[in-house]
C-alpha cells in the first residue's frame, strides 16, 4: 500500500470509531511508551479491541466497552516556580531519634536503699585466699544402727530405721520375729518346748510321713527338712493336724497336695493303731491318744475335705491335689480306722 492509501485507511477507522474509544486508546499508547522503557518485558493484559468495518448509512457504530486495569499514572511533578522565586523550594529533611541516642536519667536516691541494706549484711568473701574449703563440712544426720536378725529388738528397729512414719502393727509382724534363743524367757513359753509338763493333743507335730515328731527332736531336724514354717513355735519342726487341716483347704495346690499327702499317711498310723486303739475313755480328758487325734481330724473337717478333692471331675481342677486326696481316702481305708469308729 501507498502513502496515501494508508492514510486513508487510518482516516476510515479513525471516522468509524467511537471518540471515547480513540481517546481511551491513545492514553493506553502513551503508558504503555512510558511503561517499555522500565520493563520492556511486560504484557498488556487487556486484549486490544477489534471491530469490524460497518457501513454507516444504515446504523450507528457499535460501542465497546473495554475496562481499563492499568494503574492510575501519578500526577505530574509542578516544577515550576512560584512568583518572584529564583529556585526551587528543597524540603526539610526528617530526622529520627531513639532512647539510646539520649543520656540514660539518673535514678532516685531511695531506688537501691533496701539492697545497699542487705549488702551490708552479706558476707564477703576472698576469692584469692589460699583457705582450704574441702574441710568445712555440715553435721551429718545421725544414721540408724544396722539391723541384726537376731536382736530381741529386731521389730521395732525395723520401724524404726525403715517405717518411723508408719502406725507399728506388731501382730503383722510376728511371723518375723527372731526364733527365741535356747532357754531364753520366750524359748521357755514355746508350746512344743521339752521342758513342759504337759503337752495338749493340738500341739502334737507329724513329719511329712505321717510320724510323731516329739518336742526334743523337733529342736534337732535341719531347717533344710522342710518341716519348719511360721505358725506356732517357728523353732519346732513338724505339721499339727488343724495346722494339716488349714492347709487342706489352702488356694494354692502345691499347700493342698502336701497337706493331702501327709493327712493320708497319718490317718493310715492312726488305724493301725500307732497311738492306741481308741478303746479307752472317749469323753474329754480320759481320751486316749489315738481317740483325741480323730477328735481333731473331725474338728478340722479332714475326710470332708478329702472328699471333695477327691470328687472333682477328671480335668476340672488340679490332677495332682485330686491324685493326692484319692491316695489319702485309699490310706484312711487301708488303715481300718474307719470301720472301727467312723460312726462314732
Amino acid at each position: 500500500m501507498s502513502q496515501d492509501e494508508i492514510a486513508e485507511a487510518q482516516r476510515e477507522l479513525l471516522n468509524e470509531l467511537d471518540p471515547s474509544i480513540l481517546q481511551m486508546l491513545l492514553r493506553r499508547a502513551n503508558l504503555d511508551e512510558t511503561r517499555g522503557s522500565k520493563d520492556p518485558f511486560a504484557v498488556d493484559t487487556v486484549p486490544p479491541a477489534t471491530t469490524e468495518p460497518v457501513e454507516t448509512d444504515h446504523q450507528e457504530p457499535p460501542t465497546i466497552p473495554v475496562e481499563d486495569t492499568s494503574p492510575i499514572p501519578p500526577p505530574p511533578e509542578n516544577n515550576t516556580l512560584k512568583d518572584g522565586a529564583t529556585t526551587a523550594p528543597t524540603k526539610q529533611k526528617k530526622k529520627v531519634t531513639f532512647d539510646a541516642d539520649t543520656a540514660a536519667p539518673e535514678p532516685s536516691a531511695d531506688l537501691f536503699a533496701p539492697s545497699a541494706r542487705l549488702s551490708s549484711q552479706i558476707h564477703t568473701h576472698d576469692h584469692n585466699c589460699t583457705h582450704d574449703h574441702s574441710t568445712t563440712h555440715f553435721p551429718p544426720a545421725p544414721s540408724a544402727p544396722d539391723l541384726d536378725p537376731s536382736d530381741p529388738d529386731f521389730l521395732a528397729n525395723l520401724h524404726a530405721k525403715y517405717f518411723p512414719n508408719l502406725p507399728a502393727d506388731p501382730a503383722k509382724l510376728a511371723w518375723m520375729a527372731p526364733i527365741p534363743t535356747a532357754n531364753s524367757p520366750a524359748d521357755l513359753d514355746s508350746p512344743y518346748h521339752p521342758g513342759q509338763s504337759s503337752l495338749p493333743v493340738s500341739a502334737l507335730r507329724f513329719d511329712f510321713k505321717g510320724r510323731l515328731v516329739p518336742p526334743s527332736l523337733a529342736r534337732q531336724i535341719p531347717s533344710s527338712a522342710g518341716l519348719h514354717h511360721h505358725a506356732e513355735a517357728p523353732e519346732a519342726a513338724g505339721y499339727t493336724v488343724p495346722e494339716l487341716a488349714r492347709l487342706a483347704r489352702s488356694a494354692v495346690p502345691a499347700q493342698r497336695c502336701v497337706a493331702y499327702q501327709t493327712l493320708g499317711r497319718l490317718l493310715f498310723r492312726l488305724g493301725k493303731g500307732e497311738w492306741g486303739v481308741g478303746e479307752g475313755g472317749r469323753d474329754g480328758e480320759e481320751d486316749d491318744l489315738a481317740f483325741s487325734i480323730w477328735r481333731l481330724v473331725k474338728g478340722g473337717y479332714v475326710i470332708e475335705s478329702l472328699e471333695e478333692a477327691a470328687g472333682v471331675e477328671e480335668g476340672a481342677g488340679h490332677r495332682g491335689a485330686r491324685a493326692y486326696a484319692i491316695e489319702a481316702l485309699w490310706l484312711f481305708e487301708k488303715g481300718g480306722w474307719k470301720e472301727k469308729w467312723m460312726g462314732r
